[in-house]
């Protein structure tokens, strides 16, 4: 236990909260998915590059999986103090501060969410482990989220570690599992909750505070959205709610990082956000894949490290007159093997031409994904979406679900001449400014073209405008 109040008084001693005198901060280094009854080198490559704030991001003890049947049976609490008591570890808390998240491991259960039973003594052993102080109010909330905001005003830095498990609803399940792919696929029940109401709320009210850097930690992936394994685009719903939220507060300077997934990759996509947004990905600090596999599809993919053992690490440069962020993968031997360079000044709203964040379109109900095109593709359905875009070429009309029609979300309604000539009939001249913005309802065959979705409407009947 004294060693857990010894990271907090560190955290004094290292990083100031926001005030003019403050040094700002210029290296953190961050980490996920670490047995505790396994080796662990790593924490070694970690120490060497000296960084001033260590997060650990989720699944910093496996509770639910056990290498040595003899300590089946320990509590939380054990396996936290076998964690603490790696020479490795001691080095780290003693040389730097840690925040940290928990992902499912450390929760107690295998991609478990609100549903666990035991969450409120997992709570317990948490914070006990990352020495909450008895008085705060960490220690009373429910779920173990959690802000800090260091460095001078003018350079700070502010992280946010979500809880995406003591909140987060039921998950769907695949009609037909896979092996090696993943159980799951994006649910449409928008009453299922990633944050649950008190968190949402609270991430609105720091995203409102001002800071240069943010780091938004998720246990879990926020940005790729093609596995079927946990991540955000599970609830497509909360995930759009995200992005909506980071766009409505004009949060400046933010980026993901995430953990879960036993390889490391850096995603990117354009989110409606105003700029580009990163999701660094690093897990495992020693449960890594370890042999060769193939990629799994990541549309979002800039660069990846698909086995091996790995941790992050962020810089910052603030002596350039445009502060640029180094967003780094390293292995086990602290060797870099991502890296990707990123201006601060990129990392600012209009950025990117802003664009709606519009909710997914829905076939049958269910939301639109390459699987479910697959099942139902030449069948009659009908689809709900918005549409954000349209075009025409070679005689036809398209209405688009994005606004960018080489999005692979895309789904393309095509009204062919007959349906035109009908539309025209009816007063309608210009079916493209008639229907875009709106909200449709179609029924008709779902196709596709060149990889795209889409259904070709011949006559009008087939469309019909939804009310706001």
């Amino acid at each position: 236990m004294r060693r857990c109040i010894l990271s907090v008084m560190a955290l004094a001693v290292h990083l100031s909260p926001v005030h003019a005198g403050a040094a700002p901060v210029e290296r953190i280094a961050f980490g996920s998915c670490v047995h505790q009854d396994k080796p662990q080198p790593v924490w070694d490559a970690i120490v060497a590059t000296r960084p001033q704030l260590f997060l650990m991001i989720g699944d910093n003890i496996y509770h639910d999986v056990t290498h040595d049947k003899s300590r089946k049976n320990d509590t939380l609490a054990q396996k936290y103090a076998r964690l603490d008591a790696q020479p490795g570890f001691r080095k780290l808390r003693q040389s730097c501060p840690l925040l940290a998240t928990w992902d499912d491991h450390d929760y107690g259960l295998n991609d478990a969410g609100a549903s666990y039973p035991l969450r409120r003594e997992s709570q317990q052993a948490f914070v006990d482990f990352a020495g909450v102080p008895a008085d705060s109010p960490r220690r009373r909330q429910e779920g173990v989220y959690h802000a800090e905001i260091f460095g001078p005003a003018d350079k700070s830095v502010q992280v946010l570690l979500l809880d995406t498990r003591y909140f987060r609803g039921p998950l769907k399940k695949r009609a037909k599992f896979f092996p090696g792919e993943g159980p799951y696929e994006p649910s449409s029940d928008t009453a299922a909750s990633m944050l649950g109401d008190t968190q949402w709320k609270w991430l609105a009210d720091q995203l409102k505070k001002p800071a240069a850097v943010r780091i938004l930690v998720s246990s879990i992936q926020v940005v790729p959205q093609d596995h079927h394994w946990e991540k955000w685009h599970n609830l497509p719903h909360e995930r759009d709610r995200l992005f909506k939220l980071i766009r409505a507060t004009g949060a400046a300077g933010l980026f993901c990082i995430s953990g879960d997934r036993h390889l490391a990759e850096l995603s990117m996509m354009d989110a409606g956000i105003g700029y580009p947004l990163y999701d660094l990905t690093s897990s495992g600090l020693n449960q890594g894949f370890g042999k060769w596999r193939k990629l799994e599809t990541n549309r979002h993919r800039v660069m990846t490290m698909n086995t091996g053992n790995n941790f992050g690490v962020i810089t910052i440069d603030w002596s350039r007159p445009d502060p640029r962020l180094s967003l780094q993968i390293r292995d086990e031997a602290g060797d870099i093997a991502i890296q990707e360079r990123v201006p601060l000044s990129v990392l600012k709203p209009g950025t990117l031409k802003a664009k709606s964040a519009a909710a997914a379109a829905k076939i049958n109900g269910r939301i639109v994904t390459p699987d479910l095109v697959q099942e139902l593709l030449k069948k009659e359905v009908t689809l709900e979406m918005n549409v954000n875009a349209t075009g025409a070429a070679a005689g036809l009309i398209f209405l688009n679900s994005a606004e960018d029609r080489k999005n692979p979300d895309n789904f393309t309604i095509v009204l062919d001449k007959k349906a035109q000539e009908k539309l025209s009939q009816d007063g309608i001249a210009n079916p493209r400014s008639h229907f875009e913005g709106k909200a449709i309802r179609v029924t008709g065959v779902l196709s596709t073209f060149r990889g795209t979705p889409q259904i070709i409407v011949s006559d009008p009947k087939q469309i019909k405008v939804l009310p706001k």
